[in-house]
């Protein structure tokens, strides 16, 4: 059987981390838990659990983000897979149990892909396909996967996915410092690299829903920065659809028409604070 490694990056996680650790502590998984320079008492926490589970790891770094937490946990991992969670959202029960189901069934992918639900609300991310179960080869990447990235949000996340970890460790991302599309940066370089994949039905992720995001960031100097990254991000998709052999004047529109909207926000966000 193969041993799955759960990545939880920590940053002042003390309110939410054992929530986390307790959706996935009895499941069938080494736990490796990556603090990222907490300054309050997430590490103590993690430490109780670490005196009673021997699969659990806990390795403490000064705060280099979330991007780099990762990578710490995936060297320090031992299983033939990963998977990312973040510190303050849950998986549902069982979820180990059915990747290891799915890994033997399509006799070792490279990556399943899961949905989550958002716990402000209840609502679940749309279906990828109308199949419980669809397993893709890399052909079937252009028509049926790369799209995903062009007009939604479908494939950012890498939470959403239990993968193989040396197709993981090939990943490079030249610039970690990127806040604001670091997982896009990454699973647009995962989904190229993969030669098949498995998408579900199954709803296994609870996403947390914080007050984080571009839209209630109120200081002109974090907006400024996100607006830099989207940038960056956006001109990396434009040369992945080269790279896919899809550049098109209709793929170009579309994700003109995405980038026209995504910095349409943050620019009107800042003119509030400029004119306040």
């Amino acid at each position: 059987m193969e041993l799955i490694s759960v990545i939880i990056p920590m940053y002042n996680a003390e309110k939410t981390i054992e929530k986390c650790i307790k959706s996935i502590i009895h499941e069938s998984a080494e736990i490796i838990l990556v603090d990222d320079g907490s300054t309050d008492n997430t590490l103590n926490i993690c430490e109780k659990y670490v005196k009673f589970y021997e699969k659990l790891k806990v390795i403490s770094q000064k705060n280099m983000g979330p991007m780099v937490a990762r990578y710490t946990g995936i060297h320090n991992a031992t299983g033939s897979y990963v998977m990312f969670i973040d510190s303050d959202d849950f998986y549902e029960e069982g979820i180990i149990d059915r990747m290891l189901e799915l890994i033997e069934k399509y006799n070792k992918p490279d990556l399943i892909r899961f949905r989550y639900k958002k716990s402000i609300d209840g609502s679940c991310q749309d279906k990828y396909f109308k199949e419980k179960e669809k397993y893709l080869k890399k052909e079937d990447f252009k028509e049926l996967v790369y799209p995903m990235f062009l007009d939604g949000y479908m494939l950012n996340s890498l939470c959403f996915n239990c993968m193989k970890k040396d197709i993981f460790k090939t990943i490079k991302i030249e610039n970690l410092e990127i806040v604001l599309g670091e997982d896009l940066l990454t699973s647009l370089e995962i989904f190229t690299k993969i030669k098949n994949a498995v998408f579900l039905e199954d709803v296994l992720y609870n996403y947390v829903y914080t007050s984080n995001s571009i839209t209630r960031t109120i200081d002109k100097g974090k907006l400024l920065r996100n607006l830099e990254d989207i940038i960056e991000v956006y001109i990396t998709i434009y040369k992945y659809l080269i790279n896919w052999n899809m550049y098109s004047k209709e793929n170009v529109e579309i994700l003109s028409n995405r980038f026209k909207h995504v910095t349409k926000k943050i620019i009107e966000k800042i003119k509030d604070i400029d004119n306040e």
